[in-house]
């Protein structure tokens, strides 16, 4: 069970931050860490023969998102992991951590199966060839985003997958046309929206952010249809471009990286995001985007899209709403993790610091909040990756890279 291998972070400061209930302290655990990332092979023979052909090169892995999952019957706990084929060296693109472990790195088993991973140029039909981040929504499904790159090279059509999560078997596959997209994209981020649970869920909606573009997908299963949006306020700054995390230097222009959903309750459901390279926070009614005649021309409905008078003062990446409407995200320069009442200005005098120790919660990529063990209360995600490091070049194996860590809101 993960709940036996979790330890306190004697190292991590514990902030207490005000909220509208008063002082609440944030405890968080580290649940698994890695200095380079390894899979579950068959047999040694065959990892040595991954090393040996350049289909495993452990130094060249870059994790990106980790999703909890908790079955209420079973009671079984699993945890995702994406490992995005930015470069050659990666053979699988997601995994389930195993209690296996090798040179003190957790071993991840590739899912559902090896076979989805093996020969991605082939562009198989059951097959995943690159996913940033994935989700895990109500109806135990788990959606797959796959932006079809290897490297800068677009090589498959992107798709979008749904896993049965009780049986691991694929319940939707939904290719991405061509229009839409015209090798220049890079999806990176869904999320689900479920409607109501009536014949299996199916009045669900996914938006994905795709921050090359920069555009968000919207998708309907129901009608398994998708449209492209397109909106000044997804792209980035130019002024935002270079980041210097702990000394490490890179420049990203990453538009629209990250969408997240106010709770059910509050009636009018919005969408929050923003861009990586930049410093603004906007939002839309979940309901324009639904509309696909909204969007008929690109740029078409400005006026549906609003954007907080107030700033960040640097570049923050993923984020995600709790069951009350508080945001959460980071901000990657200072290293810290924030909560904020969307009804105060936006502003970093109203960002409340959670946490912020600069060596273990650098550039948390994965973040993500979720019911906990299927419990009312909820706990945070947040999945650090350095990934400074590897952007610039500095990944070191022999020190620790990757740390998922978990804190019970």
């Amino acid at each position: 069970m993960l709940g036996e291998i979790f330890y306190s972070v004697t190292a991590l400061l514990l902030i207490q931050a005000m909220g509208c209930s008063g002082h609440t302290k944030y405890d968080f655990k580290i649940v698994y860490e890695w200095k380079q990332i390894e899979y579950k092979f068959a047999s040694e023979e065959e990892r040595s023969a991954a090393i040996a052909n350049g289909t495993f090169d452990a130094g060249r892995i870059q994790p990106i998102d980790a999703q909890y999952v908790h079955d209420a019957q079973t009671g079984r706990e699993r945890v995702f992991i994406t490992t995005p084929r930015i470069a050659n060296g990666v053979p699988a693109a997601l995994g389930i951590v195993t209690d296996e472990v090798r040179d003190g790195n957790p071993i991840i088993d590739p899912y559902p199966s090896w076979s989805w991973h093996l020969n991605p140029e082939q562009c198989n039909y059951h097959r995943i060839v690159s996913g940033f981040r994935v989700w895990a929504d109500e109806c135990n499904r788990l959606w797959v985003m796959d932006d079809g790159y290897i490297g800068s090279d677009s090589t498959c059509p992107p798709q979008l997958l749904a896993f049965d999560l009780k049986t691991d078997k694929l319940l939707y596959k939904y290719e991405v046309p061509y229009e839409q997209y015209q090798n220049v994209s890079s999806f990176i981020a869904p999320t689900a929206e479920i409607e109501d649970f009536k014949n299996k869920c199916e009045n669900t909606w996914v938006y994905v952010a795709d921050s090359v573009a920069p555009s968000l997908l919207v998708y309907s299963l129901k009608q398994n249809k998708s449209w492209r949006i397109q909106d000044k306020s997804f792209e980035p700054d130019p002024n935002y471009n270079t980041y210097t995390i702990d000394g490490d230097t890179f420049e990203v222009a990453d538009g629209i990286l990250t969408v997240a959903l106010t709770p059910k309750q509050s009636g009018n459901r919005k969408l929050y995001y923003h861009s990586m390279s930049n410093i603004k926070e906007s939002w839309v009614y979940t309901r324009h985007l639904k509309n696909s005649n909204n969007f008929r021309v690109p740029y078409g409905s400005p006026r549906l899209f609003k954007t907080y008078k107030g700033r960040r003062n640097q570049q923050a990446c993923i984020e995600a709403i709790d069951k009350h409407g508080f945001v959460y995200f980071s901000l990657l320069i200072d290293v810290q993790i924030v909560k904020w009442d969307p009804r105060t200005e936006y502003t970093n005098k109203n960002f409340h610091i959670i946490a912020n120790d600069k060596e273990t919660m650098q550039f948390p990529s994965g973040l993500k909040i979720g019911p906990y063990k299927g419990g009312p209360r909820e706990a945070l995600w947040v999945f650090s990756t350095a990934y400074q490091r590897s952007a610039s070049g500095h990944l070191n194996g022999n020190e620790i890279n990757f740390r998922l860590f978990f804190a019970k809101l």
